[in-house]
């Protein structure tokens, strides 16, 4: 295994472990009481910190993959270092995203209403009312799911590695140009999304209650290692294929140490 493989399987391994933390403190915050006032002031620090370790999270992972330096010599913990300096810029990049994704999702509330108006107005009557509400639906799904993330992933993994700058973060979006590109994301989305959610609706018909708990652990834990594994590929198609089209050095902020 060489350094570019060795960085490669840590970092999974740090996304393996990070978002497990991260949903485990989630739970624990949801749990958190607030008869007083010390138990509100510490669950809103616990939020902050979740926050905070949530961006860096992926800051880092974006970063790694995004920095030809960091991959070449599996420099996962001077990714992380580098990244956080750009954890705002990452925030701010998110924010317009997750309210895109917001809107979006309150919008499929509407879609059986749309699928109604437009066939009284419209007057193409082809199929039905419910025929185009579910067309109207898959077309939220379709730029929730592909069309947002898929401009939004390479410029996040610029912002992760150089910050908010323009010209760079529009060289990121060449990406879009490349038909490959936008093959690897649908065939690691299924791996990495549809696969586990099938696996987690799927119930066996199981005899017992234990072997129905055993089975439910295990299909969780499957769905969970194929998700991780997905995403952290993703990440090495989008920042490996964003910096060949802004192929300009982006500077680690840190001196060169070894991996230990």
């Amino acid at each position: 295994m060489n350094a570019k493989h060795k960085g490669a399987a840590m970092l999974w391994l740090v996304n393996l472990v990070g978002n497990a933390a991260l949903i485990a403190a989630v739970y624990f915050w949801l749990l958190l009481p607030d008869a007083h006032g010390w138990q509100v002031a510490f669950s809103g620090v616990l939020a902050l910190v979740v926050i905070f370790c949530g961006l860096w999270l992926r800051a880092g992972s974006f970063a790694y993959f995004r920095v030809g330096e960091f991959r070449e010599n599996a420099g996962v913990w001077r990714a992380f270092h580098h990244a956080l300096g750009h954890i705002f810029a990452v925030l701010c990049w998110l924010i317009p995203f997750v309210v895109l994704e917001w809107c979006l999702f309150l919008l499929r509330r509407y879609a059986p209403q749309f699928g109604v108006w437009f066939w009284q107005k419209s007057g193409i009557h082809i199929g039905s009312p419910r025929a185009t509400y579910h067309a109207a639906d898959c077309l939220l799904l379709l730029l929730m799911c592909i069309v947002l993330p898929i401009i939004w992933l390479p410029v996040a993994s610029t912002v992760a590695a150089a910050g908010l700058k323009p010209g760079r973060m529009s060289r990121s979006l060449r990406l879009l140009r490349r038909p490959a590109y936008w093959l690897w994301y649908i065939v690691l989305l299924v791996i990495g999304a549809y696969i586990p959610y099938k696996l987690i609706r799927w119930i066996p018909g199981l005899s017992t209650l234990s072997k129905q708990a055993w089975s439910a652990g295990v299909r969780f834990a499957l769905a969970y290692l194929l998700l991780i594994s997905a995403w952290v590929s993703l990440l090495l198609v989008v920042g490996s294929r964003a910096e060949k089209e802004d192929p300009e050095p982006i500077p680690s902020t840190l001196p060169e140490t070894p991996l230990s």
